[in-house]
This record gives C-alpha cells, sequence and structure tokens, in this order.
C-alpha cells in the first residue's frame, strides 16, 4: 500500500545517506591518493596503475550520488505530482525510473529500496520492470554509464596518474602517454606536412619574371618622359625688388610669406598683444 509520508521520509533518509557517503569516500580517496603518489615516487608503476582503478570507480560512485541526491530533492521538490496523479508524470518521469534503476546498484544506500517499494506500490510492478530494463529510455544516460561494471579506459588511467604526480609534486610522467604523442607527431610531419609537395610535385613552378619590354613599359607610366615640354608658370608678384632668375635655386632657409593668411594673422595678433 502506497504510504506518502513514508515515501517522503525515505527520501530524505536517501538524502542524507548520500551526502554522509559522499564525504566519506572523498576523504578515503585522498588518502588512496597520496599512497599512489608514493608508489610512484619509489618506481611501482605497476602497483599505482592497479590501484588508481578504484579510485576511478570510486570517482565515478560519488558522482553517481550527487545525482541521485539531486533527484530525490527534486522529487520532494515536487511531491505534489506523486501525490495527486495515480500515473507517472513527466516532470518526475526521469528522477523516479532513474531511482528505481539504481536503487539494486547503489547496496550502501538501502533507503533507495525503500523508495522503490513505495514507487512499486504507487504505480504498479510493471513501471518498476519497466523502470529497472529501461524500457521507455527514461533512466538517465549519464548514471547507466558511470554504474557500468567495466575496466577503465587504459588512456584514463594514465591521466589520473599523471595528475596525482602532479598534485603531490612528485616528478613523473606517464611513458605510454610519451610514445603516443611521439607517434601522433611523427604521423603529423610525415603525412601532413608534405602532402600537398608530394601530391603534386608538378605543379611548383619558379616565379614568373617580366621581360625587359614589360619593365620598361612600366617605367614609362611612373615617369613621364623628359621628351615633354615643361610649362614655366608666371611668378607671383611681390613688394621685393626683382631678382636674376636662375634655372635650378639653391635650398634657401623657408621665410614667411607676406601673402601667406595665417604668417599674416599671426602678426596681427602679435601686434595686439602690443
Amino acid at each position: 500500500m502506497f504510504q506518502p509520508n513514508k515515501l517522503k521520509v525515505h527520501l530524505k533518509l536517501s538524502i542524507n545517506r548520500l551526502k554522509m557517503l559522499q564525504a566519506k569516500k572523498t576523504s578515503l580517496s585522498q588518502h588512496q591518493r597520496r599512497e599512489i603518489a608514493t608508489l610512484l615516487d619509489k618506481g611501482k608503476e605497476e602497483s599505482a596503475r592497479i590501484r588508481v582503478e578504484h579510485i576511478i570507480r570510486e570517482d565515478l560512485l560519488i558522482e553517481t550520488m550527487e545525482m541521485l541526491e539531486l533527484y530525490c530533492d527534486l522529487l520532494l521538490a515536487r511531491f505534489g505530482l506523486i501525490e495527486q496523479y495515480k500515473t507517472c508524470d513527466p516532470g518526475i518521469a526521469e528522477a523516479v525510473n532513474t531511482l528505481i534503476w539504481a536503487a539494486p546498484r547503489t547496496d550502501e544506500v538501502k533507503e533507495l529500496v525503500s523508495v522503490r517499494d513505495q514507487f512499486a506500490a504507487r504505480y504498479g510492478k510493471e513501471f518498476v520492470l519497466n523502470a529497472l530494463d529501461n524500457v521507455d529510455h527514461v533512466v538517465n544516460d549519464r548514471v547507466i554509464t558511470k554504474l557500468q561494471v567495466s575496466a577503465p579506459d587504459p588512456y584514463l588511467v594514465e591521466r589520473y596518474l599523471e595528475e596525482i604526480a602532479k598534485s603531490y609534486d612528485v616528478m613523473w610522467e606517464s611513458s605510454i602517454l610519451a610514445a603516443e604523442e611521439e607517434s601522433d607527431e611523427d604521423d603529423d610531419s610525415s603525412g601532413g606536412g608534405g602532402g600537398l609537395a608530394e601530391a603534386y610535385p608538378a605543379q611548383l613552378e619558379p616565379p614568373l619574371l617580366a621581360d625587359s619590354a614589360s619593365q620598361q613599359q612600366e617605367q614609362d607610366l611612373v615617369s613621364p618622359p623628359s621628351s615633354e615640354p615643361t610649362i614655366d608658370l608666371p611668378e607671383i608678384p611681390s613688394s621685393m625688388p626683382p631678382t636674376v632668375k636662375r634655372t635650378a635655386p639653391a635650398p634657401a632657409k623657408p621665410q614667411d610669406d607676406p601673402n601667406d593668411f595665417d604668417s599674416l594673422a599671426k602678426r596681427l595678433e602679435a601686434l595686439k598683444r602690443k
């Protein structure tokens, strides 16, 4: 028989249990990381690789517990949907199915089993069986991935070891990752850089040189020929005495032009100040 108060109590107990387990596992993980750093410092890499797999699984379990805690909070916030409707509302379908699916896979959180039983009393046993098999594909994919029982990726193991060594100031680098990076660089240098040159060797031609006729034509466009007649502009008359006209006057020190408006304005201002 469905008991709303009992379900609410077990959801709250599940939250407390999940928080306690997260804190406990995080503390143990820090201690185990320190031991692995000691193993790497002593050169016992194989022992460190075996022990770091347990840390990876614990980290995935901690992340899963955080998500389950959020789902319990969500159901408490939307508890009215559970009380009012005999069928699972779409707004809480993912949370309900995920908690039912995770209950038998998280043995340390016994309160989730009681939560699952209350959902079975509310929505029926067939609903619970479909959730356990994820028939409707409503269970959170991240929770399914993190709770899978499988060996961690070797690349992830090496990355964990490098991060642990870096955190505890241990001079250690993964020889496996270094070899993979070198092979990738060799592949890029052999296949990436010279690919175009090898594929199209005949299309690489020297730059075209301009002939003398085109160069001469460009020079004629830039500088006009000297045979064109030059036009002598008349000189501006001034009060200065006439001077002898020179074909190429020597550069003289610049003087103020009496006809320049700016210079006249400056002189006028100077006179006003006197």
